[in-house]
């Protein structure tokens, strides 16, 4: 009895908002039945004249209707700049707080609550009181990506596979200088391609192999060096003899095929698809109800134009529309397939239309656009412009410079694990959601999961951190003093980079030894290396760690000498590094596996600048204005995310007032003229400068909202040093002389009154 008064004692002593959470958490636990304890203690509460009950949500029925052009959205500048340019209206946001789901977003930068929004493929993040606009997305947007300096990886070998279309449509001779079709394109592929190969300092980096595309598709070289005999091989090719149909998804078969043993070679894959038209495998497949529509009616007869009449479906006119549709959507998932297999940054997917203008080119131009390095050239029957398309891809073959320093971020012979699954969806969760082990999740709760360690950038080592300790979990703790802490992982990834494959995440606390586990504070993504060989090197997360932190602290240093509002700053992710135990990672020494952890990032990703010098489209030697007055006219280059300056909304005293807040400390010094946009370029140019040109932080990648500003994750830092001292991406001099080569100094550079950089 006198346990159960100082429990009593215990829960009295409560703040009224943790009481009520703590018997919520209870009712879900123990599934309380008839009036929930909750309920109770609020009607116990509304009893006592002294008590003030929690506030409570006010059911949504209970509300009176309110039209949604009247809903409060207070947006600013550059967010309403933000939102034209991903052709969101401010409708969409005002309807997905009406009718969207509702859940909390990952807080603030300084903790505050948020919300997020979920309406008809948009995603809308506001402040606590859903008033405050602080960024959205479509759910289909895909990161803006600056074009970058591409090569190979490993081995430092590129892969070029080459289809050429050798159906009948090929043996026309309409390309002037030329018999056929065939013959002017083998002749540029030898001229162009090839024939620059060997003229290259010390070899080349390259090796070919070259898919037939017919009825079935033909390997008829392999992985061939570029070389004399290869040259003269190709030459003499001119004079084959094309026929049959040109079936696309027997090449892309082939080609994919060709691709698997390249997966654990690491190299960097260049898939080049040549076609006169649109793909025929149409013809000989069935629709849904067993027709060959597109097959000659076997009982004669003549259609519109003289043509013979097809076959017809008795159970729908549709269905030769369909099976064209079919068999465009198993050519784009042979193309994701690749990169799923290899890693979207691998695969370089470039199509090029060589025919007649008014053939369909449609399938070939969608190809080009599922992976992100991809690129569609229509060339009409013009060899000159063949020329240009083969000489362009040789160009970047030639100065093969990889973002990845020379192995695909993982290093020559490395081993690609096999232990990952396939890739999967991303889950929606919510914090304090019962998650079970093995559904979507595996739980690592007490001796599974070892520590949680974060780099001390005071004293240069990982040091342990506690695990999130929240008033809920505290809570909770009262009833079930032997709770354990702990993380959820996602089964499948939902991502991958050059490194690292990215897995949901979540900490966790449990009271029942990891079958079931509470998600605790901010959603999460932990990364794991892609390589065996990374998995028993503490020192692979440790480097990423203190890379981020180093860039952290140049961040700050970077916002105080900048002076500028939040919209202008520029923060890092802080990360951790947690081990867990789990035998199915075979590759682990003891089943032992440590993970890249940080927080889940809100908004559309988009990347400013690469390692390799690559920035945007029209931050290369353009002026701010000039890229600024360039956006305007085309509201879709999305190039470098650029942040650039459109047409305001007219904005209300409230979102003047926020603009206020957010562009706090003026602009910059003596009235220069600058913009968000230029904040990535003279943040990498700032970290080169202040360091006395030892270090230079570069692939700035994250997200950007004008309460935040940048937050950015996994940077580069070259380091003049040389020897890779910050992992395989840091390039050294040569890095920083990249980035300088493609650097046009802005405004925000003068006013800081940065150096110049050096120049090769």
């Amino acid at each position: 009895m006198e346990a159960l008064r100082a429990r009593v004692r215990e829960l009295e002593s409560l703040p009224e908002a943790e009481l009520v959470e703590y018997l919520r958490l209870l009712d879900e636990y123990l599934g309380a039945g008839g009036k929930s304890a909750v309920a109770q203690s609020r009607s116990h509460k509304q009893r006592t004249p002294s008590a003030r009950p929690a506030p409570v949500a006010r059911p949504a029925s209970a509300a009176p209707p309110l039209a949604t052009s009247a809903i409060t959205l207070i947006s600013h500048t550059h967010g309403r700049e933000r939102r034209e340019q991903r052709g969101i209206e401010r409708r969409e946001l005002q309807e997905a707080v009406k009718y969207g789901r509702k859940e909390r977003a990952n807080p603030g930068r300084d903790g505050q609550v948020r919300w997020r929004y979920t309406h008809k493929g948009v995603v809308y993040i506001t402040d606590e009181s859903s008033r405050h606009e602080i960024t959205s997305w479509r759910l289909d947007d895909a990161p803006d990506v600056p074009p970058a300096a591409i090569g190979p990886a490993g081995g430092g070998t590129a892969h070029v596979i080459v289809v050429v279309d050798h159906s009948g449509s090929m043996r026309k001779d309409d390309v002037p200088g030329y018999v056929s079709r065939t013959e002017a394109v083998y002749d540029c592929l030898a001229r162009d391609l090839v024939e620059p190969q060997l003229k290259l300092e010390g070899g080349s980096r390259m090796e070919i192999s070259l898919i037939e595309m017919q009825d079935e598709a033909e390997v008829v070289l392999c992985r061939r060096p570029p070389d004399s005999a290869l040259l003269d091989y190709l030459k003499g090719s001119g004079q084959s003899y094309a026929r049959s149909h040109g079936n696309y998804l027997p090449a892309l078969d082939a080609a994919l095929e060709l691709m698997r043993e390249d997966a654990a070679r690491q190299k960097q894959l260049f898939l080049v698809f040549l076609s006169d038209g649109a793909p025929s495998d149409h013809t000989t497949m069935a629709c849904e109800h067993g027709i060959r529509v597109w097959q000659e009616d076997p009982n004669g007869g003549v259609a519109a134009r003289g043509r013979p009449r097809l076959n017809r479906c008795p159970y729908s006119s549709g269905c030769r529309a369909l099976v064209r549709q079919v068999v465009q959507a198993n050519c784009l998932d042979r193309i994701r397939t690749m990169g799923d297999l290899l890693g979207r940054d691998r695969v370089s997917v470039n199509t090029v239309a060589f025919g007649p203008a008014a053939e369909d080119f449609a399938v070939l131009q969608a190809m080009s656009k599922v992976l992100p390095r991809g690129s569609f050239q229509k060339l009409g029957l013009s060899a000159n412009c063949l020329r240009t398309a083969f000489t362009s891809l040789t160009s970047s073959l030639t100065t093969l410079r990889t973002e990845a320093g020379g192995g695909g971020g993982g290093g020559p012979g490395l081993t690609l694990r096999t232990d990952l699954r396939a890739k999967g969806q991303r889950q929606e969760y919510e914090e304090h959601q019962l998650l079970t082990h093995g559904i979507k999740f595996d739980i690592y709760v007490g001796k599974n999961c070892l520590f949680k360690r974060q780099y001390d950038r005071r004293i240069r080592e990982m040091v342990s951190v506690p695990f999130l300790d929240t008033f809920r979990v505290r809570a909770l703790r009262l009833d079930f003093p032997h709770l354990q802490w702990g993380v959820a992982h996602a089964r499948r990834a939902f991502s991958e980079g050059a490194e690292r494959v990215v897995f949901q995440c979540t900490e966790v606390v449990s009271v029942d030894g990891g079958a079931t586990a509470y998600a605790v504070g901010p959603r999460l993504v932990a990364k794991q290396s892609r390589h065996q060989e990374h998995l028993f090197d503490p020192r692979f997360h440790r480097t990423f760690c203190r890379t981020q932190g180093e860039a952290a602290e140049l961040a700050a240093l970077f916002n105080r000498r900048l002076g500028l509002g939040p919209a202008w700053q520029v923060h890092f992710l802080p990360c951790y590094v947690y081990k867990i135990v789990d035998d199915r990672y075979s590759y682990a020494e003891g089943g032992q596996l440590e993970i890249l952890v940080e927080e889940e990032l809100e908004g559309k990703f988009t990347k400013w600048n690469n390692n390799a010098g690559g920035v945007g489209q029209g931050r290369l030697g353009l002026s701010s204005s000039n890229m600024r007055n360039s956006t305007a006219r085309n509201n879709n280059n999305t190039a470098l995310g650029a942040i650039a300056e459109d047409e305001e909304e007219e904005e209300s005293d409230e979102d003047a007032e926020e603009d206020a807040r957010n562009n706090a400390g003026g602009g910059p010094a003596g009235g220069a003229e600058a913009h968000i946009e230029d904040v990535p370029q003279a943040f990498s140019h700032f970290t080169w400068d202040c360091t006395e040109g030892r270090k230079l932080v570069c692939d700035l990648q994250g997200v950007w909202n004008s309460t935040d500003g940048f937050t950015l994750t996994d940077p580069v830092i070259h380091h003049a040093s040389g020897g890779r001292r910050n992992g395989a991406t840091d390039k050294g001099q040569a890095g920083m002389c990249n980035f300088f080569a493609t650097h046009a100094c802005n405004a925000l550079c003068r006013q800081l009154g940065l150096r110049l950089g050096p120049v090769r």
